[in-house]
This record gives C-alpha cells, sequence and structure tokens, in this order.
C-alpha cells in the first residue's frame, strides 16, 4: 500500500443526497438535507445552528452571525456577505465555492476538510483556529489571518494572498507553493510551511522585511 502524503490535504467529494427546499432560515435552527436559494438572509441569528448536508446557494447574509454553528457535509456556493461573524464554527467535509465575502471573522473555529474554490474574501479572520485538511484554490484574499492558528494540511492553489498574518501560529503543513502572496507578518511564524525553489528568490524581500533585515 503507498504511503499516504502527509502534507497534502485529505479531502473526499462532497455528495449531496437528494434535497427538499426551505423558504428561508426563520424559526429553526437545525437544517438537515435542504436547499436554501436566492435568500436574502441579512442579519440572520443562527448561533449554534446546525446544517447537515445542506446547500446553501446564492444566499446573501449581510450582517449574519453564525457564532457556534455546526456545518457538515454541505455546499456553500455564491454566498455573499459584507459581515459574516462565525465564531467557533465548526465545519467538517464543506465545500465553499464562488462565494464573496467582505469581513469573515471565524476567529476559533475548527476547520476540517474544508475546501475553498473560486471565492473572494476581503477578510478571513481565522485566529486561534483549528485548520486540518483545508485547500483554498483559484481564491482573492485581502487578508489571511493565521495568528495564534494551529494549521496541519493545509494548501493555497493558484490563490492571491495580499497579507498573510502567522504570527503566533502552530504550523505543520501549510503549502504556499500556488500562492501568489504580496506581505507577511512574521517571518518566523511560517516555520512548518512549504515554498518552491522559484519561489524563494521572490519571498526572499518579504523575509527580509519581516525580520528587520537590510539587504544592501
Amino acid at each position: 500500500m503507498p504511503k499516504r502524503d502527509a502534507t497534502t490535504p485529505r479531502l473526499s467529494p462532497v455528495v449531496l443526497p437528494p434535497l427538499g427546499d426551505a423558504d428561508g432560515f426563520e424559526d429553526r435552527d437545525r437544517f438537515d438535507g435542504l436547499r436554501l436559494a436566492d435568500v436574502d438572509a441579512s442579519g440572520v441569528q443562527l448561533t449554534g445552528a446546525v446544517f447537515d448536508e445542506c446547500l446553501l446557494q446564492a444566499v446573501t447574509l449581510d450582517d449574519a452571525r453564525l457564532d457556534g454553528a455546526r456545518i457538515v457535509d454541505s455546499v456553500l456556493d455564491g454566498v455573499t456577505a459584507t459581515s459574516l461573524r462565525a465564531a467557533r464554527l465548526t465545519s467538517r467535509d464543506v465545500r465553499i465555492e464562488h462565494c464573496r465575502l467582505g469581513a469573515a471573522e471565524w476567529f476559533e473555529a475548527d476547520l476540517r476538510r474544508v475546501e475553498f474554490i473560486g471565492c473572494r474574501i476581503d477578510y478571513l479572520g481565522l485566529t486561534d483556529a483549528t485548520l486540518e485538511d483545508v485547500r483554498f484554490i483559484d481564491c482573492t484574499i485581502g487578508d489571511l489571518d493565521l495568528r495564534g492558528a494551529t494549521v496541519r494540511r493545509t494548501a493555497i492553489v493558484a490563490s492571491r494572498v495580499r497579507e498573510l498574518s502567522v504570527h503566533g501560529a502552530h504550523i505543520e503543513h501549510l503549502d504556499l507553493r500556488g500562492a501568489d502572496l504580496d506581505g507577511i507578518d512574521h517571518a518566523s511564524g511560517l516555520s512548518g510551511a512549504i515554498i518552491s525553489t522559484d519561489q524563494l528568490p521572490r519571498f526572499a524581500p518579504l523575509f527580509a522585511e519581516a525580520l528587520g533585515l537590510t539587504v544592501a
């Protein structure tokens, strides 16, 4: 049996069962096997809500709160939000695609087997979060905040990240070989990350700046 790659995210396709339709999020805190589409749920309060085998499609969640929510075996497709707070979110086996988020405050979240595809996120706040088997593909992220986070088998593929914040992070495997990275806040916080030999000359000025080095 071939040895499993210890650095590559371990992901399986999210396959949804036949779904029922729901009109909105009102008067419930559990969603099982439902499709919620073309719904404006701005300001909705879903603290502690559970989404199991659900599809959220073209849903507007401006200023929504999902603190302590649990999302498993689900797909978020085309979700938009100017601000989406989901502190201590638990997410397992989830695909997040073509979503447009402003400020996503997901501190202390627990993300396992989660894939972001074609998303645009101005600020993704994952301070003190846990990321395990997470992949970003074809995404544009303004600020990816991983301060104090624990990161295992996470990869950034064909994606642009303007600022990567890793101060105090605990990184085992963060694959940056597919990242177009503008800046980092703390070079020593990248211990455990993976970069390519082609990236090293391009990243060298960022490392030098973060370390306070003068190259002359």
